[in-house]
This record gives C-alpha cells, sequence and structure tokens, in this order.
C-alpha cells in the first residue's frame, strides 16, 4: 500500500500583496516523490522555510496560467541549475510551452536548463504525474485550466468559480483546497465567495474544506468565510495559511 500523502501548503495568497500570506502554490509527496502544483511568487522561498529540498523539486503542475501561479518557475529552475540540477518538468494546460518560453528566457535559462514542457489538452479528465494518478475537471476562470484530484485523498480546485464539475471530482475527498478569494457581496467572475462555495458542495461529501487564495477583502473577514461555508457542510472547514502541513491516508 502507498505511504499517506504529505501536503505542504506553500501560499494561500492573491495577486496582490499581503504580509502573511504569498502567492499559489502546494507541494505534495509521497513514497518520497514530491511535486509542486502551482509556482507563485514566493514559492521557492516557502520551500526553504518547509525544509523542502528545493533539489527535489523536478515536476511542476500549473492549474493555469496567471503569473501568481507560475511566477517563480525560473526562480526554481535558477535554483537547481546553481546546485547542479539542469533539468525541470512543467505540466499543464494549453500553452504552457508559451509561457514557459517566456518566463525561462530571463537570464537565458531556455539555453541552460533541459526543460520538459507537457502541455494538457482541455479534454484530458486523468493523466499520470510521476507516481500520481491525477483526475482533472475545468475551471471556470478568465484562463483556461484545470482542478485536480490526487487518488481520493485531496483536490485542489485552482482559480474558478464553483462548478458542478469541481464537485463531482471532490466528492469524497478527504480534503478540499478550494479558493474563496472575495467575501458574500462582491460581484466577481472566475472566482468564489462563501455562499456560492458552500452551495455547490452542499450535496457531496467532504472530510475537510481549507479556503486558500484570498484577496485582502476575504483575509479580513475570515472568520465570516469560514462560517458561513459551514453552514452547507458537515466538512470541517478552515482557513488555509502559509506552511501549514496535512497528511493525508491514501
Amino acid at each position: 500500500m502507498s505511504e499517506r500523502i504529505q501536503l505542504t501548503i506553500l501560499g494561500t495568497g492573491s495577486a496582490l500583496p499581503s504580509p502573511t500570506r504569498l502567492q499559489t502554490g502546494y507541494h505534495i509527496e509521497r513514497d518520497g516523490h514530491g511535486l509542486l502544483v502551482d509556482c507563485g511568487s514566493g514559492v521557492v522561498h516557502r520551500l526553504a522555510q518547509a525544509e523542502i529540498d528545493h533539489r527535489a523539486v523536478d515536476t511542476v503542475l500549473l492549474t493555469h496560467h496567471h503569473l501568481d501561479h507560475v511566477a517563480d518557475l525560473p526562480t526554481l529552475a535558477k535554483a537547481r541549475l546553481l546546485d547542479g540540477h539542469d533539468t525541470l518538468t512543467v505540466i499543464g494546460p494549453p500553452g504552457t510551452e508559451q509561457v514557459c518560453e517566456t518566463l525561462f528566457g530571463v537570464d537565458d535559462l531556455d539555453d541552460r536548463i533541459e526543460l520538459s514542457v507537457r502541455e494538457l489538452p482541455l479534454a484530458t479528465r486523468s493523466v499520470t504525474v510521476d507516481q500520481y494518478e491525477v483526475t482533472t475537471a475545468n475551471i471556470a476562470h478568465s484562463k483556461p485550466g484545470f482542478a485536480y484530484r490526487f487518488d481520493d485523498a485531496l483536490t485542489i480546485s485552482g482559480d474558478t468559480a464553483p462548478t458542478a464539475g469541481i464537485a463531482e471530482l471532490a466528492d469524497g475527498s478527504d480534503v478540499l483546497i478550494h479558493e474563496c478569494a472575495y467575501p458574500d457581496g462582491v460581484d466577481t467572475d472566475g472566482h468564489t465567495t462563501p455562499t456560492a462555495l458552500g452551495e455547490a458542495i452542499a450535496e457531496i461529501e467532504l472530510g475537510r474544506v481549507y479556503l486558500t487564495h484570498l484577496f485582502p477583502e476575504a483575509d479580513a473577514s475570515s472568520d465570516d468565510l469560514v462560517e458561513t461555508v459551514s453552514e452547507y457542510t458537515d466538512a470541517d472547514v478552515t482557513i488555509a495559511e502559509d506552511l501549514e502541513q496535512i497528511s493525508l491516508d491514501p
């Protein structure tokens, strides 16, 4: 039997600066194999704070291509290169190759590392990434991309308005990490508010729900976010925090 998944939440913030929340990133490890989901600004330094060896992070899975999810890709590649690791694999939705060409042109990294890019068609519903069997659902956001489910344990929504497809993907998960970018009353397209999330997950089974990708308005009313979502689900609802570590059974 596979060992449990160890999840480290590296960044829970948004594209706006925060004194406590860096941009999006998650490190998933099982059987000694690590995988990074998204790589926003500051995530590589969070790896160091979490005592995760950046040299062992050779694969990054992207939910989508907004800068607050990809900005630290060249930072990771440069750090690995300086420590003698000149390879990196990046997997994501269509357009990933162009994003990497642009980012890795800085510091001539495109000529200095061996970069492997794998683009997933938007019709993709399952994919093998290293040792992980990953199931996908499309996000509802201003850029195309994916929510990801790892085994029966963990679902990560990416940036999205809540959708029936993501709820179906998450049904039965031990942990759902779902964005809750804004409080109720904010008119948002492509992001999530607590009532909208609560309504979307009301009929599915979940163990724990972690709210993430908080813009300042949401961060200032975090207790209200938790209270509102909790009205719709029996799951344990909490605000995700940078450097939080979670163990999930396979």
